[in-house]
């Protein structure tokens, strides 16, 4: 009827029923409506796995469509969407896996209990007198026993001894307790044994076929999977966390690496510009040495040019003074000289 049902209103719409009048004020459900049950849409729903055992949650109270956790799967926010309702599917199933633990822990308690040792009961008067009789006879049985044992009489003496050994029988039960009601039901249970996963009692050393109809009984499946569930959201949380873990170091690193390659570069910078200056105060030091240099070497042939002036000055000089004596020691001159004092005179 149910898959009739779903077949029709794929078909037809879930509205095909309705009146004109109920079209109007009808609002079609969507899948990310509060109305619609978020664990059916990712995993399942708990009060679908205990239904008509001891742990029966009851109906969903929100709504189970197929075509709706369809819709869902084909959303592009399924991703965004699945982590929402997965956390709040754990926190439903942590809730029940603690109530459950509480009950094994009772049933733990319970089943490693002692029994109490049941109260004494009251002797008959004709019981008593028959157990008088019998400690009577065993306490002359004993002395006897020990007479033949030191007159070395061994064989007589445990002859009596095995005569002690059935009157103490006959004592004991006679002085045995019988077992009420309380200590035979505890001592049942100390038989039994308990499900860690589902928390039901079970038969120690029962049949295979009976512990195989547990394990797939309804009831230990449905609180296995609660189980696996909780284990696989707590993976992959730490998994999660590890991974966030991992890419804030990771970007710490980078940003690390990028600070130290902005310093290397802010040095390199400050270096060149560093060199660059020294280079300049070189530059212009060469050059102010450069002029200083020019300006010793055009004192210095200022004051060369000053001494050879006065140099070739002096050398002219003295050239000229030479030359006026060599003019006026010419031989014509010598000659009129030596022509006028010559001894032919006229």
């Amino acid at each position: 009827m149910d898959a009739q049902r779903a077949l029709l209103d794929e078909l037809m719409g879930a509205a095909r029923n309705l009146t004109e009048e109920e079209k109007k004020g009808y609002k079609e459900i969507k899948w990310d409506d509060k109305e619609v049950c978020g664990f059916y849409m990712v995993r399942f729903c708990p009060h679908d796995l205990f239904v008509n055992t001891r742990s029966d949650l009851g109906a969903c109270p929100r709504v189970h469509d197929p075509k709706l956790k369809e819709s869902f799967e084909k959303s592009p926010r399924h991703d965004a969407y699945v982590s929402k309702f997965e956390a709040e599917l754990a926190q439903f199933c942590e809730k029940l896996v603690m109530d459950l633990d509480r009950r094994v822990r009772r049933g733990r308690e319970r089943l490693a209990q002692d029994i109490e040792p049941a109260p004494p009961v009251p002797l008959s008067a004709e019981k008593s007198e028959q157990l008088s009789v019998l400690e009577e006879k065993i306490k002359n049985l004993l002395e006897q026993v020990e007479a033949l044992g030191e007159a070395g009489k061994v064989d007589e003496a445990e002859a009596l001894m095995r005569k002690v050994e059935m009157l103490n029988s006959e004592k004991a039960a006679l002085t045995q307790k019988p077992q009420n009601d309380k200590a035979l039901t505890l001592a049942q249970e100390k038989k039994m044994a308990l499900c860690e996963v589902c928390g039901s009692f079970l038969v120690a050393n029962d049949a295979a076929e009976r512990t195989q109809s547990h394990v797939t009984g309804k009831q230990h499946i449905g609180y296995g999977m609660v189980r696996d569930f909780i284990r696989e959201h707590k993976a992959a949380k730490e998994k999660a966390r590890e991974e966030e873990k991992l890419a804030r170091e990771k970007e710490a690193e980078e940003r690390r690496k990028r600070r130290e390659k902005e310093y290397e570069s802010r040095r390199q910078r400050s270096d060149s510009s560093d060199r660059d200056r020294y280079r300049d105060r070189d530059r212009h030091s060469d050059r102010d040495l450069d002029r200083e240099r020019s300006r010793e070497r055009n004192g210095r042939r200022s004051r060369d040019g000053g001494r050879d002036w006065r140099y070739r000055n002096g050398r002219d000089e003295g050239r000229d003074k030479y030359r006026g004596r060599s003019r006026s020691r010419s031989p014509s001159r010598h000659g009129r000289r030596r022509s006028s004092r010559s001894p032919n005179r006229p």
